[in-house]
């Protein structure tokens, strides 16, 4: 089975990127951490690093001139080179890499290293995932593997599910589409924050297409950032509405 993985870029300019993307050792293992694992034990013949839809120069040393201004895949493929002697850090990894300089080790950073290809074109995840699978069909791959944060992999395996339904030559990727959540989060948030709003499907409850209205609240967050602030405040009100006679004055 050939295999590829998909490491899901992530915006340089969001809270505490390195911990997001990097991650904590030796538990907390951001998407690239986390990527490599997945890679290693499903012995992955391509690593797609994405996006380009952030930049950010790239400190070297302590020079401030000691700078490289990279895409997002490319600062993620950088940060990886010079850090990765740190993946023996994170216990999972140490368990399947062994300790730095082994020969086990060295022939890991070889396989792992050569194998990551770049995408910086993509300016969002559905873009992300079509580069991807493209690549992925140029070289055979049979079996996709989603790599993002916990708060984002979900959003991933419903594009890729999507896009691999409605474009028929993605046809044959759909049935080996897999996802696997870093341990870390979007700072502040937790896996549990995450909200699925599934079409209505049981009997025994209202059949109102309650998923397309959610569908279009968000892309309503396209308009100028006091207007959405404003369609929150109003949603807001109208939800507090709603649960004050629901729930009456106790929970309002």
């Amino acid at each position: 089975m050939k295999t590829g993985v998909i490491v899901h870029g992530c915006n340089l300019q969001i809270e505490n990127w390195r911990h997001v993307a990097w991650g904590d050792p030796p538990d907390h293992m951001g998407r690239i951490p986390q990527g490599m694992l997945v890679a290693h034990e499903l012995d992955a013949e391509i690593i797609v690093f994405g996006t380009g839809a952030s930049g950010k120069p790239f400190q070297f040393g302590d020079d401030p001139e000691d700078e490289l201004p990279l895409r997002e895949a490319e600062y993620s493929l950088k940060y990886l080179q010079e850090y990765f002697d740190q993946l023996a850090s994170f216990a999972p990894l140490h368990e399947k890499l062994g300790a730095v300089g082994s020969p086990e080790f060295e022939l890991a950073r070889g396989n792992l290293l050569r194998r990551i290809v770049l995408d910086v074109e993509s300016q969002n995840t559905i873009q992300e995932i079509e580069n991807a699978a493209t690549i992925f069909l140029e070289h055979g791959m049979e079996e996709v593997v989603l790599v993002s944060s916990p708060s984002h992999v979900v959003r991933c395996l419903r594009d890729a599910a999507a896009l691999f339904a409605e474009q028929p030559r993605f046809h044959g990727l759909r049935h080996r589409i897999m996802a696997v959540p870093s341990i870390t989060c979007y700072e502040g948030s937790t896996p549990g924050d995450v909200v699925v709003i599934e079409p209505p499907h049981r009997p025994d409850r209202h059949v109102l297409p309650t998923h397309r209205r959610i569908q279009r609240m968000l892309e309503l967050q396209q308009m100028p950032n006091a207007e959405v602030v404003s369609l929150i405040e109003d949603f807001d009100d109208l939800l507090q509405r709603y649960e004050h006679r629901f729930f009456g004055d106790g929970q309002a």
